[in-house]
């Protein structure tokens, strides 16, 4: 609980970069997934696949790919990668959805 003035005004000059940090998060894909909680066989795969987290070409992105399926605004998962993949996400395995 903020009981003074000071600590009121250092919160509120921390609220600009904690929100910068949230969106920066949300656009590189690392809001949907702990990296760090994949297991080896899955960083070995998207390793291979050469998987980025912020696809290099807008016109390439898993959610525009075929083994996409969405599960939440920005985040799903990958039937290639057999785990989760933010929507901005890229891999060698891209495919497009057919229309």
């Amino acid at each position: 609980m903020i009981t003074n003035r000071r600590e009121l005004l250092a919160l509120a000059a921390a609220a600009p970069f904690a929100a910068f940090a949230a969106t920066r998060a949300l656009a590189d894909g690392t809001a949907c997934y702990d990296p760090a909680a994949l297991s080896m066989s899955q960083k070995g795969l998207r390793k291979s696949l050469q998987f980025v987290d912020l696809s290099p070409d807008a016109t390439k992105r898993c959610e525009l790919c075929a083994f996409y399926k969405a599960a939440a605004p920005g985040c799903g998962s990958c039937q290639i990668l057999n785990g989760p993949a933010a929507s901005g996400s890229f891999c060698l395995s891209y495919a497009a959805k057919p229309k």
